[in-house]
């Protein structure tokens, strides 16, 4: 009789403890098993630093800080050891973003056509807009290689001048979309060489004489 209750007693611990776990320190919060690879993995991307705690009815501390558990220890050894990654990764991901941004700003500004590259009264490309295209075309790395024209506030102008880049481009490489030719509403960066000549003459006309003022040495008594 006795040694039926005792199996009987055994069998019940058994079904218990398959029913429950152990709790800390053999599992953590989130099920998984302290000190297994599975539990490092899953803790990998925890935030450094202390965290911020609700006691009291306070915030400790007040400033922002990151909430749940906190890092292992050879998470710490990993992050005192390597500091300041990765936020150093994070920084130089932006600024390499800022850098890109600019140089694709300054290609796009490069390889626009104004309005002062197109006839006045044909809008068919001057002498300038196709020494600018066969420059893009020759001398622009392929992953900047597109063509924007500036919108004119006449829409069968823009038609016109887009026309005149693809005949062009056709014309010189047999395909007519072999560089994408892009509308593009933007400001000239510069003033146009007629308008730079004119400036430069009329200060040359309007300049005064060169004046140079001497004075001879004075004679010596005999």
């Amino acid at each position: 009789m006795v040694r039926l209750s005792w199996i009987a007693c055994l069998l019940a611990m058994l079904c218990v403890s398959s029913q429950v776990s152990a709790g800390w320190p053999f599992f953590s919060e989130d099920g998984l098993r302290r000190g297994t690879s599975e539990y490092y993995e899953a803790h990998a991307g925890d935030p450094p630093g202390a965290r911020q705690k609700y006691r009291y009815g306070k915030l400790w501390p007040v400033q922002a800080r990151p909430v749940g558990p906190s890092q292992t220890f050879v998470h710490k050894y990993h992050t005192a050891h390597y500091w300041p990654h990765p936020y150093k990764c994070q920084d130089r991901a932006s600024v390499m973003a800022f850098m890109d941004l600019q140089v694709r700003n300054g290609w796009q500004s490069a390889t626009t056509f104004y309005g002062y590259h197109f006839d006045e009264k044909t809008n068919e490309l001057n002498s300038a807009g196709r020494q600018h295209l066969s420059w893009l075309m020759s001398h622009v790395p392929v992953q900047h290689r597109q063509a924007y024209v500036v919108v004119a506030a006449d829409p069968a102008a823009n038609s016109t001048r887009i026309l005149s880049v693809e005949k062009t481009i056709a014309s010189a490489v047999g395909n007519q979309q072999a560089i994408p030719v892009l509308p593009r509403v933007a400001d000239p960066l510069g003033r146009p060489a007629h308008e730079v000549q004119h400036i430069l003459e009329g200060a040359a006309k309007g300049a005064l004489p060169p004046v140079i003022k001497y004075a001879g040495a004075a004679a010596s008594g005999g």
